[in-house]
């Protein structure tokens, strides 16, 4: 393995080749490895080349429309060393790209067979009056032959035919031509449109990377070009698989790529990136903030402008995220950033700096994370609008399969399975569909699952299992100067399947903070579900959770029965009404 060094060279626009060098034309090298960012591509070219000792110029043209030109950096073997490399452009006759040259060239060839075809269809035309003016010579011929008394029929019979014969040969040969005019038409036309979409934002320029270097052997070199490159884009999708009989999911993890950075990616190492390139050398130098007092307008805010901090927190997070990649140079926007960052921490209440601070960790646990996917094999990526559907990895891991009830909310009843991450894959957050035993079921949403992370999806619905939810019992009764509520709730689970299944049966009773809303639930059964998360968490808030197993052909009489019982006590002089969440 030959052994890199990078150099990072300062790219001019322009520049003066030195004296007594010539330059070494090449063929533009070829790509062998690209890395997809968000936006941007990194794009590597290995240049071989025939080098004399001492110092050369080599020029690598073709580079594509949307390179950025101050991206351009050299590696190269031990014995070579780069000078400097320099970026230009020129402007030429016609485009210089293969592809678009090979469209030219059917082009052309199309309109010339297109001419020779009208050219064809006028002459048959020409020919055709011939046999026009003939016929109408046969007719003034016969009118003077009956004045005459000399028509004789033989001629006469041997000229019609002749007429028609040839008119027959004229029609087949006018509607060949006619129909070849139509299908070059239409072939020319979707050649232009072809053409037109490829070179839609192209202009007639030659760009060019010149690399300056110093070759202490003569001989052949072997050098790489590294590139940055818009419209260049990724986004993560998935397919989500689920097998209940055999108690496993299959999760596929595809990209969908695309870009059109003018110029086609053939047969080429590609790897997917979170990360963000960046070009910047210095850190921005963090600046002092003074601050002074003003008029409060905070008795004036209402709750929906509590929620407009947090808008700003977030925009001001992706603004920073996108000037960190200049470094120093966009030190006065970061610092401008960060003093609205801190001014929203300041002038906030508790409550909005930890809704502010939430949404802050919510965002930096996803667009923080940064990684990058090794696609196995060579792909070929053409400079298009068309997306391509590229897979990352597929994993198949065992799951564990709960049918989910909710007869407050829904009378379906749901497939959902905890899928555990067993691959060295980190999936980030995207949309994703789902299927069951192969039928397609619609859309969901895979989070953000680390490496060895445990994560829910859902399956679509069960015909199979049903669940009635009502309300058996309602008593009131006045104690004094309050009034008590008893309320008795029946649910009733019909399992249709021959096997048994395991159902999170949901539901729910109000909770209150106000100490003079006294709210008990008196009696279940079965008992409420033991788990740990749900007694530590939802079931402060009034949420009953039974974990159950179904028996099969659980049906009408042997259906089981759900059965809980509670009270409401409070002012009877007040009513009942509900408040939102914090």
């Amino acid at each position: 393995m030959k052994s890199f060094r990078v150099i990072w060279i300062l790219v001019f626009s322009l520049g003066i080749p030195a004296l007594g060098t010539s330059e070494l034309k090449t063929d533009g090298g070829k790509i062998t490895k690209v890395t997809v960012y968000r936006g941007q591509a990194l794009v590597t070219r290995q240049i071989h080349a025939e080098l004399p000792q001492g110092t050369a110029e080599l020029v690598a043209g073709h580079l594509p429309e949307h390179i950025i030109p101050e991206s351009l950096f050299a590696q190269t073997q031990t014995h070579l060393k780069i000078l400097s490399v320099r970026y230009r452009q020129r402007a030429v006759r016609e485009d210089t790209r293969e592809e678009v040259k090979a469209l030219d060239q059917q082009i052309r060839t199309l309109e010339q067979t297109l001419h020779e075809n009208t050219a064809l269809t006028e002459h048959l035309a020409g020919q055709w009056t011939l046999y026009e003016n003939l016929k109408d010579f046969s007719l003034e011929a016969k009118k003077a032959d009956l004045g005459q008394g000399t028509l004789t029929y033989e001629p006469i019979k041997n000229l019609a035919e002749m007429i028609e014969s040839k008119g027959l040969v004229y029609l087949d040969k006018r509607l060949e031509l006619e129909k070849n005019h139509r299908d070059l038409k239409e072939e020319l036309d979707l050649v232009q449109r072809q053409r037109n979409a490829m070179t839609a934002h192209a202009s007639r320029t030659e760009r060019e990377a010149v690399i300056y270097v110093q070759c202490t052997q003569p001989g052949p070199a072997i050098l790489e070009l590294n590139y940055l490159v818009r419209h260049a884009q990724w986004q993560q999708q998935y397919n989500l698989r689920a097998l209940p009989d055999d108690a496993r999911v299959s999760v596929e993890y595809h990209a969908v790529v695309n870009q059109n950075s003018g110029e086609d990616w053939q047969g080429v190492s590609v790897s997917l990136s979170t990360a963000e390139p960046t070009m910047a050398s210095s850190a921005p130098v963090l600046a002092p903030v003074r601050v002074g007092l003003r008029a409060s307008h905070r008795p004036q805010q209402s709750q929906n402008q509590a929620a407009v901090p947090m808008e700003q927190i977030k925009q001001n997070f992706f603004s920073r995220r996108q000037n960190s990649k200049q470094g120093l140079a966009a030190n006065g926007i970061l610092n401008a950033l960060a003093e609205d960052n801190q001014l929203l921490f300041l002038n906030n209440d508790t409550s909005q700096v930890q809704q502010m601070q939430q949404a802050i960790d919510d965002i930096m646990r996803i667009e923080g994370i940064s990684v990058t996917y090794e696609l196995p094999g060579k792909l070929t990526l053409p400079s298009r609008d068309d997306q391509q559907l590229v897979n990352i990895t597929t994993m198949t891991s065992p799951a564990e399969f709960t049918l989910i009830a909710s007869p407050l909310l829904t009378d379906y009843v749901y497939l959902q399975a905890d899928v555990h991450n067993n691959s060295q894959t980190v999936f980030l957050p995207g949309p994703a569909s789902v299927f069951k035993n192969n039928q397609f079921v619609g859309q969901s949403e895979v989070p953000l699952v680390t490496i060895g992370e445990t994560f829910t999806a859902g399956f679509g619905t069960d015909s199979q299992v049903h669940v009635a939810h009502a309300l058996n019992h309602k008593k009131t009764r006045i104690q004094g100067g309050n009034r008590i509520d008893t309320f008795e709730y029946r649910m009733v689970l019909d399992n249709y399947k021959t096997t048994p299944v395991k159902l999170r049966l949901l539901d729910r009773l109000p909770y209150s903070d106000d100490s003079s809303i006294k709210i008990e639930l008196t009696e279940t059964h079965p008992a409420l579900s033991p788990d740990d998360t749900y007694v530590k968490t939802s079931q402060k808030k009034g949420i009953l959770q039974w974990d159950l197993t179904l028996d099969p052909h659980t049906i009408e009489d042997k259906a089981q029965e759900i059965s809980y019982t509670y009270t409401m006590e409070y002012d009877k002089n007040m009513q009942i009404h509900s408040t939102p969440e914090e």
